[in-house]
């Protein structure tokens, strides 16, 4: 099939990286946003409240396969292929999924190990893949948003397999490799799929996010961590990764206020469109406030993403109320 190109840049926009132009595509939306507010007057004091250390960033093994470098980036580039879904889990949970851990992430990593721990996946393999195969790996169920997913994970799979197979020679490493020590090369390789064109206009501006294909280059640093490899000299300019858990805990914790109008609909569990106004503002107004924080505890934003989120995923506080739910490819 063939895939997207990167947008166009602007001469200007050239000239910054991947995570500079993300950074101010944040700020831009922050200071236009009309139905999310950042409350910039109790910055300092949050900053204040929250740990100086971040919990301990992992990639266990309990639920993550390592293997050789060739095996080991196979998986990790496997999994982020398929990793999205929040929007639709508590659909799946009620089509009878059984979860791994409480959460989508883990089940996902749990049911592709246990495939690699019985055998490789090859390039050309994913490039051909059928739904019922991606089903079966993954024991989705056989209900309506079960199937709508299984369809969304096998074309991404399929995308991923191909842009391998055409590309770099059938080798998930040289994917790695023709990096070239950077994850901002990750993250502008993996561009050219669909599921990880994670930009949308917003007031004549398009603004990128790129959730998924930061967490790819993070997990790929995490996992050759565990077999001795240093893969990225730049990790420590990653951003926060945009999604509904760190906005959610900004909201309960007065950071972020929603318009009354936002909040009823998040409170009902009513859907936000990918794209929409209410939905980038959500995610960039977080963005921007993490990278205040940042500043403020003189931390890097994706370790102060990271004490947000463990709050939103265990404290149960946070996991008693919603987030904003978006049926989305991105998240």
């Amino acid at each position: 099939m063939a895939f997207m190109r990167p947008m166009i840049l602007s001469q200007d926009q050239k000239q910054l990286s991947i995570f500079d132009e993300i950074r101010a595509g944040f700020a831009f939306v922050a200071v236009r946003a009309r139905h999310v507010k950042i409350r910039e007057d109790r910055l300092a004091t949050y900053a204040r409240s929250l740990p100086v250390r971040h919990p301990a960033t992992v990639f266990d093994t309990e639920h993550h396969f390592i293997g050789t470098p060739e095996g080991t980036a196979a998986y990790v580039l496997t999994l982020d292929a398929v990793n999205f879904g929040s929007g639709y889990e508590p659909h799946l949970v009620r089509e009878g999924w059984a979860l791994v851990d409480q959460g989508i992430y883990f089940t996902l990593a749990t049911r592709l190990k246990k495939r690699f721990e019985q055998g490789g996946i090859s390039a050309d393999y994913l490039s051909r893949i059928e739904q019922n195969e991606i089903t079966q790996l993954f024991e989705l169920p056989q209900g309506p948003c079960g199937q709508e997913l299984s369809g969304l994970f096998t074309q991404g799979v399929r995308d991923l397999g191909t842009l391998i197979a055409k590309e770099y020679e059938g080798s998930f490493l040289c994917f790695v490799e023709a990096a070239q020590g950077r994850a901002g090369n990750i993250v502008r390789q993996l561009q050219g799929l669909p599921q990880f064109q994670d930009a949308h206009e917003y007031q004549g501006r398009m603004i990128g996010f790129y959730k998924r294909a930061q967490i790819t280059a993070a997990d790929l640093h995490l996992a050759f961590t565990k077999i001795g490899k240093t893969l990225f000299d730049d990790m420590k300019s990653l951003t926060m990764f945009p999604d509904n858990g760190v906005p959610q805990v900004l909201f309960m914790d007065g950071i972020l206020e929603y318009t009354p109008a936002l909040m009823a609909r998040i409170e009902k569990g009513e859907e936000l469109s990918s794209g929409s106004a209410e939905e980038i503002e959500i995610r960039a107004c977080a963005g921007h406030t993490v990278e205040l924080l940042a500043a403020l505890m003189n931390m890097k934003a994706v370790d102060v993403d990271h004490i947000l989120w463990h709050r939103h995923a265990e404290d149960p506080v946070y996991v008693s109320k919603p987030s904003h739910r978006t049926r989305s490819t991105f998240y």
